[in-house]
């Protein structure tokens, strides 16, 4: 089933009963968990990845919500349909696995605390590779998250990505072009956002 969804629709509400998984076909979408005081970004999908499949499983409704950053076009595979493709399809059944083992590396690597520049850093990583550059200005994100949704990702307030931001600019780790982000060193952005153990963390931004 083909699903049509505007910018800023919600495609499936945390603690909605799991109908199903979608498969972005094109689009932008940003998955979230959402409590009493805070949004956290979880990830972002585009087109070719699965949203939903979180809820599978336990009690079956999602834990997450899943809203469109623009105007998205989606493939929604329903549980009984998802379930035989399953059973049939080794293939499909490992690629998914691999799917949920790369996500679960991710996820526990988020766990480790570091320091905020890294984090910040990261927001603007994990949206590169979520989402690359644009195809007629290589360099520039082709979406670039609201500052909003950066503290969010980075798990610290809108000021200090600001700051942050300002500082990666000094650097000239990035340029900011008003909302847009220009990468201009992408292995120093990448170093910064997953640095070794051992090597500086930029403490002294924080």
């Amino acid at each position: 089933m083909k699903l049509l969804v505007k910018a800023n629709d919600t495609i499936f509400e945390e603690g909605d009963k799991t109908q199903g998984l979608f498969i972005v076909n094109s689009g932008k979408v940003k998955i979230v968990s959402r409590d009493t005081e805070r949004e956290t970004l979880i990830r972002l999908a585009s087109s070719g990845d699965i949203v939903g499949h979180r809820g599978f499983g336990g009690d079956w409704t999602y834990p997450i919500s899943a809203i469109a950053l623009v105007d998205c076009t989606l493939s929604f595979i329903p549980i009984a349909i998802f379930n035989k493709v399953a059973k049939a399809n080794s293939e499909f059944t490992y690629q998914l696995m691999m799917f949920f083992a790369e996500e679960l590396r991710i996820s526990e690597r988020k766990i480790k605390p570091s320091p905020v520049l890294n984090r910040v850093a990261m927001a603007i990583y994990f949206t590169y590779i979520a989402f690359g550059f644009k195809e007629d200005d290589p360099g520039v994100l082709s979406f670039t998250l609201s500052r909003k949704d950066m503290a969010n990702k980075a798990g610290t307030t809108y000021e200090t990505v600001i700051r942050v931001l300002a500082e990666l600019n000094k650097n000239a780790v990035i340029r900011l072009e008003g909302k847009n982000i220009r990468i201009l060193d992408l292995p120093s952005l990448q170093k910064i956002a997953q640095p070794r153990v051992g090597e500086p963390t930029g403490e002294e931004v924080v």
